[in-house]
């Protein structure tokens, strides 16, 4: 396969976005070139893609709000848009069918949660169909159960990637979980030593800036209290 480039999508993208979301979706839920062209006025910022050999291969698009639910409103109302917006709600995420199972989405998913850590956002918040429910939890999204949206006359279900609650996930040996705080990336992790399990807290040098011999919930609670007061570094 060759080299895989993701940027964000600019107007210039719009006619092949498009033609991508009318492949991926029904008819019913497909998002037409006019709010394609919206989203991309509105919020560029908010929509990625994957290029592949010149050509664009898979895209998430969304938009960042204050707002904790995804509601169907949002698909087409660029007035509920926040630039500072606490949550990230995708509207969708799509592969060409023939670039499909190798790993694009993953891929372009990766990459648009570190960048939402990066930016030391609440999480991100999407809907899915039931089938879809496991893909999802493999990024450390939740099912908060089916979803009040009518969007295409589907039954939905909301997910939500809680990146405080995420940390509370990661104490375990083997685990790992990136953070931000104040623009610096950190890596939690859990880790088996001769003299005990600890868990850890290294900077992107890999140096351990931050311990802990305690297991469980006791671990997550001291990592929390020094996290909040930012006392990690």
């Amino acid at each position: 396969m060759q080299e895989i480039i993701i940027r964000q999508a600019t107007l210039a993208d719009l006619d092949t976005v498009n033609a991508l979301e009318q492949q991926c979706f029904p008819a019913a839920e497909a998002a037409s070139r006019n709010v394609f062209s919206l989203r991309l006025h509105s919020f560029p910022e908010c929509f990625w893609i994957a290029e592949s050999g010149g050509q664009i291969t898979a895209m998430i698009n969304g938009m960042t709000t204050d707002s904790r639910d995804l509601t169907d409103e949002m698909y087409d109302n660029s007035a509920l848009y926040s630039e500072d917006g606490a949550w990230l709600m995708l509207f969708g995420v799509a592969t060409h069918p023939a670039d499909q199972k190798h790993g694009l989405a993953s891929r372009l998913m990766n990459y648009v949660i570190e960048e939402m850590k990066r930016q030391e956002k609440s999480g991100i918040v999407l809907t899915c169909k039931e089938e879809l429910l496991p893909f999802y939890q493999r990024f450390g999204f939740v099912s908060e159960g089916v979803s009040d949206s009518v969007h295409g006359g589907a039954v939905w279900y909301q997910m939500r990637l809680d990146f405080e609650q995420e940390l509370f996930r990661c104490d375990g040996i083997g685990d790992e979980c990136s953070f931000y705080q104040n623009g610096r990336r950190y890596l939690l992790y859990g880790w088996r030593q001769c003299d005990g399990d600890y868990l850890n807290v290294s900077d992107e040098t890999g140096q351990i800036i931050w311990q802990t011999a305690k297991s469980g919930q006791a671990a997550c609670n001291d990592f929390m209290a020094a996290y909040r007061s930012q006392a990690l570094y």
